[in-house]
């Protein structure tokens, strides 16, 4: 692009979009790329403070904002968002659905490192809903180098950020202690659980309570699998009392692995992730996130809402952040 002054561009393309504020009307001024401007237009630009513009020149090896937004968009953004047309340099993401963003942080900082190109995103795991915006790609200069653009994009074989459908999955709630078994006190793990789980919908939500009993504990799950439930949470017998026996029953049964046991999540720091078969998530909540505020389940239900594996390098990660 060539830069000229306003009187000298009648005839000439404006190299970029250019938006103006009427003072007192809500509406405001727009010219798109590519207006060819007239006599009338100059007054009406100097009111907008252009009394210098950009003039839209082929020039070889060069890519306008525009169009490097548009192919920076396509290139980053994968499954699950939609990416709306260009505008000023930048394209935003939206979301097509309910879902779960799954970002490639490593890949999204080599991005922002190359100068001329910034990619902003939702956290990953973050929960949207659809038409939110999980990404705006965009291109600073008016013009980029194309061999800058595509040399920051060559090593990228998939997109980097992609939003996973929520999975409406059959759900069961085991809740161990005699003292909830006989009556004595009231439980409360299922409306809490229910809380968490009923903005993103579920097929099923089953409880079975049992006393604190290794067996009885052992049937429940036994029962549970047998019914084909997807996901078990587990609440009560979580410590080391002598009493609680929800951890030994978790770890005796077979085809378990335990991922991990203790978080360093507050609320949480008594967490078990188990899987049954490698798929079948078993969660153990201490009684600790009955307290109310951000705790780990906040943290990990987004990965079980969409059948992402939970690791212990995951688990540990979220130590960064684990006090609220």
């Amino acid at each position: 692009m060539k830069v000229i002054a306003i009187e000298e561009a009648v005839g000439k393309k404006i190299g970029h979009e250019l938006t103006g504020i009427i003072p007192g009307k809500k509406e405001n001024i727009t010219y798109l790329k590519g207006y060819v401007i007239k006599e009338d237009d100059i007054e009406i630009l100097k009111n907008m403070g252009k009394y210098h513009i950009n003039i839209l020149e082929d020039q070889a090896g060069m890519i306008h904002e525009n169009d490097g937004a548009r192919i920076l968009g396509a290139k980053l953004c994968g499954q699950g968002i939609k990416i709306t047309e260009p505008k000023e340099g930048k394209v935003q993401g939206l979301a097509e659905y309910q879902g779960v963003v799954i970002s490639d942080v490593e890949s999204i900082m080599k991005i922002n490192l190359t100068d001329g190109l910034k990619f902003a995103t939702k956290k990953s795991y973050s929960i949207v809903a659809p038409g939110d915006r999980v990404a705006v790609a965009s291109i600073t200069p008016l013009e980029i180098e194309e061999q800058v653009l595509t040399g920051a994009i060559a090593g990228i074989t998939e997109p980097i950020i992609k939003v996973l459908p929520v999975i409406k999955q059959k759900i069961a709630l085991i809740t161990t202690g005699t003292e909830v078994y006989e009556g004595r006190i009231k439980d409360a793990f299922l409306p809490f659980l229910q809380s968490k789980l009923e903005p993103y919908g579920y097929e099923d939500l089953k409880q079975i309570i049992v006393p604190d009993d290794l067996d009885k504990i052992t049937a429940a799950i036994d029962d549970l699998l047998a019914q084909g439930f997807e996901m078990i949470f587990l609440t009560g017998g979580m410590s080391v009392d002598a009493d609680d026996f929800t951890l030994r029953a978790v770890k005796n049964y077979e085809g378990m692995e335990v991922v991990i046991y203790g978080s360093p999540v507050l609320p949480g720091a008594m967490f078990l992730a188990a899987y049954h078969d490698k798929q079948i998530p078993f969660i153990g909540l201490p009684a600790g996130l009955l307290r109310g505020g951000r705790s780990i389940l906040d943290l990990i239900l987004p990965l079980l809402l969409v059948r992402q594996r939970l690791t212990k390098e995951f688990i540990a990660g979220l130590g960064d952040g684990g006090i609220a």
